[in-house]
């Protein structure tokens, strides 16, 4: 795992996901040490012939963020929701805004709850750190910097 850990534990911020067709609501989650914050879902501005999991971008007090939806990325149906949020996230150096429907907690999940040895043919696998089992429930780590992908950062810039 890339992240940094403190005395065997991985702290990360988690939220879930919500797939409109199946209802289901599934949890993921992010080291704390990339989350910059968390903003109530606010004015996008699209920006044409970008990816359809691009929604534009988004003016933090004054840099230009593109703003990706997580759903869309990893292959949910549905759109942003009331309790839709942006994570804004540091990846490498540059914020990016991730919308996400719920933020559920900070978490410490120990070392040793984490499956990094994932394999099977998800292609959704390559934005995954791994899995924790914790209290009863599954939540998928990813992987920032591998869900951004290049196409992404330069749009990033000051205003």
């Amino acid at each position: 795992m890339s992240e940094t850990t403190m005395e065997g534990y991985l702290q990360a911020v988690v939220f879930s996901l919500v797939d409109q067709k199946t209802n289901k609501k599934e949890d993921y989650g992010v080291s704390i040490e990339q989350v910059r914050e968390i903003r109530p879902l606010e004015s996008i501005t699209k920006v044409p012939n970008t990816k359809a999991y691009v929604k534009g971008i988004m003016n933090l007090r004054g840099m230009i963020v593109p703003v990706i939806d997580v759903k869309e990325k990893l292959g949910f149906s549905g759109v942003a929701n009331t309790k839709s949020r942006i994570l804004v996230a540091d990846v490498k150096g540059n914020l990016t805004g991730f919308l996400i429907d719920e933020v559920d907690q900070v978490v410490r999940i120990p070392l040793k709850e984490i499956e990094t040895n994932l394999s099977g043919g998800l292609e959704s696998l390559e934005y995954v750190n791994g899995i924790a089992k914790t209290s009863g429930r599954l939540i998928v780590l990813l992987d920032m910097l591998k869900l951004l992908e290049c196409d992404l950062l330069p749009l990033q810039q000051e205003t």
